[in-house]
């Protein structure tokens, strides 16, 4: 409260806007057009946190200003240059318009109309076996007529248990007749073992394929099972059936559409979206009579080669893109097709007008001008960097090039967590770590390398190098589970980060960094041209003004 008067506000980003504060007090002038508070306060609160750089207060509201000015500014810019009317431009942001559109479409006509009643649930909870934990034992064996020498044996009266003291390769369980000792949900069991939820308690499985190299085999019994509670499990069961239902909808939907809409697909023109695949963006434009073939006719409308082209995600960085016949049918078929269909649809229902829809494309069109704008006034104008300024960047910026630690690491990969802690113990112990993995990793591509891994933060193991990187070497990790199994390892060795050689890749990489600072640079230059152009002026007691009458109303 201020002189016995209460003031009300908004807090948007830790920035107070009151409501005393006029929308139409203006903050800055572009030439003759106004930014006042209520179009400030419009793009404030679309803006991170983070863009404000730390700063709070009225240094905040600078920044926040000054953004606004510089992206009205490159929006100015790039539509006096005629960029929103390009060819390809236009082409590339109605591929964007119609992919929001179908996906509002599909949101509206498949998953808004997806009913699950609870007996469905409760139906996918029986079929799914997560209605029960399973106690099992295993006998582990090397080949698989083996495995079936030992079916034979049970089949003639032969106890499991002793098998499994006699044969099991599985140390860990081997002792206690193969027993796991434990209840596991059909989650929390390794994938050649899941198929045993089917059987009833007292059943023997046929030989299961378990890894390793050479492959070994297993073969099950179900000792006991116990109850699992929906709740327990409910979070997996919505997810499946609802998936389920999913694609039962969206194929239903597609069929009715292509009986309905009777798309032919012109396939000798494949070849033709290849080429057009290959082809740089200023490439297309140069023959833009060959992207407007047409690729698929449809009651009411066409695809032609361009709008394939255009909507196929990329690959790899830049147009760069080396796509086979093959996939390109498929994503034709089972997805631009069908898309196409419930684009016609959508628009029959007025969907593309959505005012969702118009806002997300108008700003998908402001980002793509101002970064086309860049691009083309900013980038493409910068000289080409020298082989001098590549090599004195590397010289001078030793850090910037340091390679990743090393971690060398003897794993063992196995399906059970108990049977990794018992390997921990073991390591923990002294246990020679080569000699276990030779006995127990299922880890295919390492077994025959006695389980040496070679750790680090971009590698195959980057879970295991997060652990590692914080162990001294002799120390023993895990388990860790990673994909296959669980995970125990001793680190052998540590390797420091060594400085990469100067090579293609770092010469590459100096480059890169040279070009973003001259980017930088360029690009700052630029906006100064913009401003002093368009004849900028920010009005600073403007500006302190709502500041101050936010600080009275959180002073009350």
């Amino acid at each position: 409260m201020k002189n016995g008067i209460v003031r009300s506000g908004v807090c948007i980003l830790g920035l107070w806007l009151p409501c005393v504060a006029q929308d139409d007090l203006v903050l800055a002038q572009i030439a003759d057009q106004p930014i006042a508070v209520g179009e400030f306060r419009a793009y404030a609160a679309n803006v991170p946190k983070a863009y404000q750089m730390g700063k709070t207060g009225v240094e905040a509201d600078r920044i926040l200003l000054n953004g606004l000015i510089d992206k009205k500014l490159l929006l100015a810019e790039a539509e006096r240059a005629g960029i929103g009317d390009e060819r390809e431009f236009k082409h590339k942001l109605e591929q964007f318009a119609q992919e929001q559109t179908v996906r509002l479409y599909r949101s509206i006509e498949i998953d808004q109309r997806i009913s699950i009643v609870e007996e469905e649930l409760m139906q996918h909870y029986r079929d799914s076996h997560r209605d029960r934990a399973l106690r099992y034992a295993g006998i582990l064996v090397a080949t698989r007529d083996e495995a079936l020498d030992l079916i034979d044996e049970l089949e003639a009266g032969a106890d499991f248990s002793q098998l499994a003291r006699e044969h099991s390769l599985y140390e860990a369980t081997r002792d206690q007749g193969g027993d796991v000792k434990k209840y596991y949900t059909i989650d929390d069991t390794a994938p050649p073992l899941r198929s045993i939820f089917s059987m009833q308690v007292g059943e023997v499985s046929e030989p299961l394929p378990w890894g390793g190299d050479p492959q070994r085999y297993v073969i099950a019994k179900v000792l006991d099972d116990a109850p699992v509670t929906f709740r327990e499990v409910a979070r997996f069961v919505k997810e499946e059936v609802f998936a389920q239902k999913r694609l039962q909808r969206a194929q239903v939907l597609r069929d009715s559409l292509s009986y309905q809409y009777a798309p032919q697909i012109h396939y000798d023109k494949i070849d033709h979206v290849l080429m057009r695949l290959a082809l740089s963006p200023e490439e297309r434009v140069a023959s833009p009579e060959e992207g407007e073939e047409v690729l698929c006719r449809y009651n009411g409308g066409t695809i032609t080669v361009d709008d394939l082209v255009l909507s196929v995600p990329e690959k790899a960085e830049g147009y760069a893109r080396d796509y086979e016949r093959a996939w390109i049918v498929d994503y034709l078929q089972d997805s631009a097709v069908p898309n196409r269909m419930f684009l016609a649809e959508a628009r029959n229902k007025g969907l593309d007008k959505h005012q969702m829809i118009l806002k997300v494309v108008a700003n998908k069109r402001g980002d793509m001008l101002v970064s086309a704008l860049r691009k083309r006034e900013v980038e493409e104008r910068l000289p080409p960097i020298t082989d001098e300024e590549a090599r004195a960047f590397y010289d001078q910026n030793p850090e910037k090039f340091q390679g990743f630690e090393n971690i060398v690491a003897t794993e063992i990969l196995v399906a059970f967590k108990e049977q990794a802690h018992s390997l921990k113990e073991e390591l923990v112990g002294g246990a020679d770590a080569m000699q276990l993995a030779r006995d127990y990793t299922i880890r295919k591509e390492r077994a025959h390398h006695e389980g040496q891994l070679v750790l680090s933060p971009i590698g195959l193991y980057q879970d295991i190098y997060k652990v590692a990187k914080d162990l001294q070497v002799g120390d023993v990790g895990g388990p860790i589970k990673v994909r296959g199994g669980y995970s125990v390892f001793k680190v052998m060795e540590k390797q420091p980060a060594p400085k990469k050689p100067y090579h293609v890749f770092s010469e590459r990489r100096a480059r890169a960094y040279v070009k973003i600072a001259r980017s930088q640079k360029a690009y700052v230059q630029y906006m100064r041209g913009l401003h002093k152009k368009y004849s900028v002026e920010i009005f600073e007691d403007n500006l302190l003004k709502i500041q101050e009458e936010g600080e009275d109303v959180q002073g009350g």
